[in-house]
């Protein structure tokens, strides 16, 4: 099979506190547990052998990574890498937009989950001001399209969807609904009550502004896409839970001590930390090939079990969202 798309974690330091990501008692990685930047591009371009065009840098908050922007640098130099995009809070964004577009980002997704600063403070323990002027500089430097990650949780912020949608066409950006997905067990309280089903966002906003046309976007991933003409703003849906999306996935996830998470719906992973820093090229390559048979035995578990969450204890923040 070919892997298209991976997504690399660079820390799993976070500078908010959302409560479905991270506890607060969590600890974290010390910086000589992570992978190097030399060895997270070599790892890159030893995967472009079997079809790796796309990158994404997450954390934790990426941008607390000392030299994020290089990072970004050596992946641009790989001449098969065609899209490199970041998640990120957008806390501190406003003040890294600049370099990591010279150095060859393309676009960035954002995290916000209200659009009420009281509400935004009390999920995130964080200043919605800061995410805000981080989206304004992204766009005046050139970082398109702009995706807004909002994770919707049932009695908390479901309200709010219209108002993203206009925050969307007042801002320029496209935004994207996720499901709450039950990551950290045992340590983040989840439970079915607190998912929203986002086909009833979707009737919802067809209620306000009509029937959504299907469409695309650079990147869409997981999220199922969708037109609003007469604002010229598009709207995704990321569905786990309600409807899985799991068929034909091409993704891997390199966690930021070196680990290959083969999907979010399971703790299984395989290291690769040793093979990059010790190994030949020969064995790296091998060792890749092995990934790929797990990934497709991988894949046809998760269809077989109905797309089960199983014992996914991680947490979000040190898996990258």
């Amino acid at each position: 099979m070919e892997i298209t798309y991976l997504r690399v974690s660079i820390t799993d330091k976070c500078n908010l506190k959302c409560f479905y990501c991270r506890p607060d008692d969590m600890t974290f990685f010390d910086k000589e547990e992570l992978l190097s930047f030399e060895e997270i591009a070599k790892f890159v371009k030893a995967l472009t052998k079997y079809g790796l065009k796309s990158v994404r840098i997450t954390g934790g908050e990426p941008l607390l990574r000392k030299g994020v922007e290089d990072l970004v640098r050596m992946i641009s130099e790989i001449p098969q890498i065609k899209d490199i995009a970041l998640t990120t809070n957008g806390i501190t964004l406003s003040k890294h937009a600049y370099k990591l577009k010279k150095n060859g980002l393309n676009r960035v997704n954002i995290s916000i989950d209200s659009l009420k600063p009281q509400l935004f403070y009390e999920i995130t323990k964080g200043h919605l001001e800061d995410v805000l002027e981080g989206i304004r500089v992204a766009k005046d430097v050139g970082l398109n399209p702009i995706k807004v990650n909002a994770v919707v949780i049932k009695g908390l912020n479901e309200d709010e969807a219209l108002d993203f949608v206009e925050f969307a066409r007042e801002y320029g950006v496209e935004v994207r609904f996720i499901e709450m997905m039950p990551l950290g067990q045992g340590q983040i309280h989840w439970d079915l009550d607190m998912v929203k089903p986002l086909d009833l966002i979707k009737q919802n906003i067809e209620k306000k502004y009509g029937k959504l046309i299907p469409s695309n976007s650079i990147g869409s991933g997981a999220a199922r896409v969708y037109e609003i003409p007469d604002l010229n703003v598009k709207i995704g849906f990321i569905t786990p839970i309600s409807n899985p999306f799991c068929d034909g996935c091409s993704k891997l996830r390199l966690t930021a001590e070196g680990n290959i998470k083969l999907c979010l719906r399971t703790d299984e992973h395989i290291p690769v930390k040793d093979v990059l820093r010790y190994g030949t090229e020969k064995e790296l390559d091998e060792f890749i090939k092995y990934v790929l048979m797990e990934k497709e035995r991988s894949n046809a578990q998760i269809q077989k079990s109905n797309y089960a969450f199983s014992e996914c204890r991680r947490v979000m923040t040190s898996i990258g969202g």
